[in-house]
C-alpha cells in the first residue's frame, strides 16, 4: 500500500485544530496507554517462567490482545500527522478478533476460576495443615515416649530373666535341663532386640553418639564372613568421622545385608553379590531432594554408606511401603526391619536414598553428616582395677543381677534403690567407691540428676546403664563425668568386657 492511497484522508490532528495543548494531552494518553500495555506481557512472562503450571494457551492470548491494544495506540499517535487509517483499521480488526477469541477461552474456565480458594483460604488451610502438622509431631512423640517407655520395662524384666538362667547356667548339670534355659535366654535375647527395633523405629535408643570412623568400624563387624552369598566391601582411603551410635549402626548394616539376601533368594540367584562401598560425597539441594522421606539435611559433605545387591529388585508399589513396620511382599509381616532403619536414619539426622526397579539391582544409599565441631565420647576410666562398685537401680532384681555378676569377678558391691541411699552410701564411703553405674530411669530422678550430686561428693568412673535412652546428653559438663554405658538387658560378657579383665590382670 502506497502513500497515494491515504492522499484522500486529512490527518487526524486537523479534527484537533492543531491545537497543541489537545495534541499533547491525546499523545501523552496514548503513551501513557501504550507503555502499560507493552509492560504487561513483560510481567505475564515472569509469572510464566515462575508458575509452570500456569495454563499457557489463555495467557497467550491475553499477551496477544495486550500487544495489539498497545499496537493501536501508538498508531493512534501516527494517525494525528499521517492518515494511515486503513492500518489503523485493521489492527482494530485484529484486536477484535483475538478479544473474541480470548472471551470465548475464558468463560469456561470462569467457573474453575471461582472454585479456586481465595487468599483468605488458602491462609486457613495453611493454619490447619500447620495445627495438623503440630498434632502428627505431637502423636509421633507421643510414640517415641511410649516406645521408651515400654522398652524400658520390659528391659528390666528381660534382665532379670536372662540374668538370672545365665546365672542358673553354672549350677544345672542336667543336659535337657540345661537346653531349656538356653531356650530362654535365648527367647530373652530375641525380645530385647525387638525392644531395639522399636526404639529404633521411633528414633531414639541411641544414647551417645560417638566418633566413628565407618571405615574400620566396617572392617571389625566381619561383614564379608558367615554369609549366604559373596560380600565385598570397598571403602574409600580418606573418610571424615560421624557421630553414630555403633550399636544402632550395626543393627542398620546387618538388616541391609539381611534384606539384600533376601531379595537375591527371592530372585533365585546362585551366584548372589552384596556390594558394600563407603565414601565421601559433596550432596547439592538438588540431590537431596531424592531422599525416600523426608529429612532435614542441609547441601554440603557427607559420608555416603551404599549396600548394592543383585536381587529381584523393587516394584514402585514396594518402595512406597517398604519401611512400613511389619510390611512385607511375603504372606505375612516379618517384623520391623526396614522400618528400625527408617528410625536410625532420623535418628543421626542422615538421609536415605533408593536406586533400584523391578527386575533389576537394587542399591541403598545413607548419607551421614560429617562429624560436628562438639565431640561426645566416653572418658577412659580412672581405675583400672575396681574393688568397690556402687549400682543404683529402682528394680531389686536387676540389683540382685548385677551384684552377682560383679562379685563373681572378685568386686565389693554396694547397692541403692533410689537417690537418696546413694547419696547416703556416697557420703559413708567416699573415695572408697571405685565407680558408679546408675540406672538412667528412676522413678525420684534421673541417673543423669543423681550423677550430677554425687560429682560433688566422689569423682569416680561412672557408667549409665537402661533400656530406655532418647538422644544425646545436652550438658557438656556431665557428658564429661561418663565412663561409659551399659545397655539392658546386660550379661555376664557385659561386665566382664569392662572390669573383668582389669580384675583377672590380664
Amino acid at each position: 500500500m502506497d502513500s497515494s492511497s491515504f492522499s484522500a484522508f486529512m490527518p487526524h490532528g486537523m479534527c484537533y485544530m492543531w491545537r497543541w495543548d489537545i495534541l499533547i494531552l491525546h499523545v501523552g494518553s496514548d503513551l501513557l496507554i501504550a507503555a502499560a500495555y507493552f509492560s504487561i506481557p513483560a510481567a505475564l512472562f515472569v509469572l510464566i517462567r515462575k508458575r509452570p503450571d500456569i495454563p499457557r494457551g489463555i495467557i497467550k492470548l491475553f499477551v496477544a490482545f495486550i500487544l495489539l491494544c498497545g499496537i493501536t495506540h501508538v498508531v493512534s499517535i501516527f494517525v494525528i500527522w499521517q492518515p494511515i487509517y486503513i492500518v489503523q483499521g485493521m489492527l482494530k480488526l485484529a484486536t477484535g478478533i483475538v478479544s473474541v477469541i480470548t472471551a470465548i477461552v475464558l468463560w469456561p474456565l470462569i467457573p474453575k476460576i471461582i472454585a479456586m480458594p481465595s487468599v483468605t483460604d488458602l491462609e486457613l488451610r495453611n493454619s490447619e495443615i500447620a495445627a495438623l502438622n503440630k498434632r502428627l509431631e505431637s502423636r509421633l512423640e507421643s510414640l517415641s515416649t511410649l516406645a521408651g517407655g515400654v522398652s524400658h520395662e520390659f528391659n528390666n524384666l528381660l534382665t532379670v530373666i536372662a540374668g538370672n538362667a545365665e546365672l542358673l547356667e553354672q549350677s544345672i548339670l542336667d543336659p535337657d535341663d540345661r537346653r531349656k534355659l538356653t531356650a530362654i535366654q535365648r527367647a530373652a535375647h530375641n525380645s530385647a532386640d525387638i525392644c531395639a527395633k522399636m526404639l529404633a523405629y521411633s528414633g531414639s535408643g541411641h544414647f551417645v553418639m560417638e566418633e566413628i570412623d565407618l571405615g574400620p568400624f566396617l572392617n571389625k563387624l566381619k561383614l564379608t564372613e558367615y554369609r549366604k552369598h559373596a560380600v565385598s566391601l570397598q571403602v574409600e582411603a580418606k573418610l571424615s568421622n560421624i557421630q553414630g551410635s555403633p550399636g544402632q549402626l550395626k543393627q542398620l548394616l546387618e538388616t541391609l545385608i539381611t534384606n539384600s539376601e533376601e531379595a537375591i533368594d527371592e530372585a533365585g540367584h546362585e551366584d548372589g553379590k552384596i556390594h558394600v562401598a563407603v565414601y565421601q560425597k559433596h550432596l547439592d539441594t538438588q540431590d537431596l531432594q531424592r531422599t525416600e522421606f523426608e529429612h532435614h539435611c542441609e547441601a554440603g559433605d557427607y559420608v555416603i554408606l551404599e549396600v548394592n545387591d543383585n536381587g529381584t529388585g523393587l516394584s514402585p508399589e514396594t518402595r512406597e511401603h517398604m519401611f512400613e513396620p511389619y510390611f512385607t511382599t511375603k504372606f505375612t509381616g516379618r517384623g520391623l526391619g526396614l522400618a528400625a532403619v527408617q528410625g536410625i536414619v532420623r535418628g543421626h539426622n542422615a538421609c536415605l536414598f533408593v536406586d533400584s526397579e523391578l527386575s533389576r539391582s537394587s542399591t541403598i544409599s545413607i548419607a551421614f553428616p560429617l562429624l560436628s565441631t562438639k565431640k561426645t565420647s566416653y572418658n577412659p576410666p580412672r581405675c583400672r582395677e575396681p574393688e568397690l562398685v556402687l549400682i543404683v537401680d529402682d528394680e531389686e532384681q536387676v540389683l540382685r543381677v548385677a551384684r552377682t555378676y560383679l562379685e563373681e569377678l572378685g568386686i565389693q558391691v554396694l547397692t541403692a534403690e533410689n537417690s537418696t541411699e546413694a547419696l547416703a552410701l556416697a557420703l559413708q564411703y567416699g573415695q572408697q567407691i571405685d565407680a558408679l553405674i546408675l540406672d538412667y530411669l528412676m522413678p525420684d530422678e534421673t541417673g543423669l540428676e543423681l550423677l550430677e550430686k554425687l560429682a560433688n561428693i566422689i569423682e569416680v568412673d561412672t557408667y549409665l546403664t537402661s533400656g530406655f535412652t532418647r538422644g544425646e546428653i545436652g550438658d557438656p559438663a556431665l557428658h564429661a563425668l561418663l565412663t561409659g554405658f551399659i545397655a539392658k538387658p546386660f550379661n555376664r560378657k557385659d561386665f566382664e568386657q569392662i572390669f573383668g579383665k582389669q580384675n583377672k590382670g590380664t
